[in-house]
């Protein structure tokens, strides 16, 4: 008389197990991804200008549709643009660009203190740690390249301090 073999029913349950186990991962990692596309999508609809935005705004009335009339705008004596500021007395957010990320990330390299990401953003310029993203992708990227930046100028080393 043969004895039922206990280990291919086990195998069998356990082939059955990972199975389940890989549907429910994947059903949520589309519903993740869903989740980011849909919520991209919306942030780019309220974006104003966006393309996104142009297809989904609602037709603006046009002239043979019943349109509340406009009122008339009163004449403005010799309205003067307010002047421009000059680089120095800019007020409002500073504008990153490549080279002063890089540059301001070299100057704290060559101050000697350690840095990451969450002691820039709360000790550093405001939007510095936002524009190394942007423009690098990482913040350790942005590193990368500073630190390729300070061995350019100082072949032999950083200066002692």
């Amino acid at each position: 008389m043969k004895r039922p073999d206990h280990h291919a029913a086990l195998h069998d349950e356990f082939a059955r197990f990972q199975a389940e186990i890989r549907r429910i991962a994947l059903d949520a990692a589309r519903a993740l991804v869903h989740d980011e596309l849909e919520r991209r999508r919306s942030r780019l609809r309220a974006r104003p200008g966006s393309a996104v935005a142009a297809r989904t705004a609602p037709p603006v009335a046009g002239p043979s549709e019943s349109a509340p009339p406009a009122p008339a705008a009163a004449p403005t004596a010799a309205a003067a643009p307010p002047p421009l500021p000059t680089p120095g007395e800019r007020k409002g957010r500073i504008t990153w660009t490549r080279e002063s990320v890089i540059s301001e990330l070299a100057s704290w390299m060559t101050s000697g203190t350690s840095i990451d990401a969450a002691f820039i953003t709360r000790y550093g310029p405001p939007g510095l740690v936002a524009a190394t993203r942007r423009i690098f992708g990482r913040f350790d990227a942005a590193l990368n390249v500073a630190g390729l930046h300070l061995s350019k100028l100082y072949p032999d080393g950083p200066p002692q301090r």
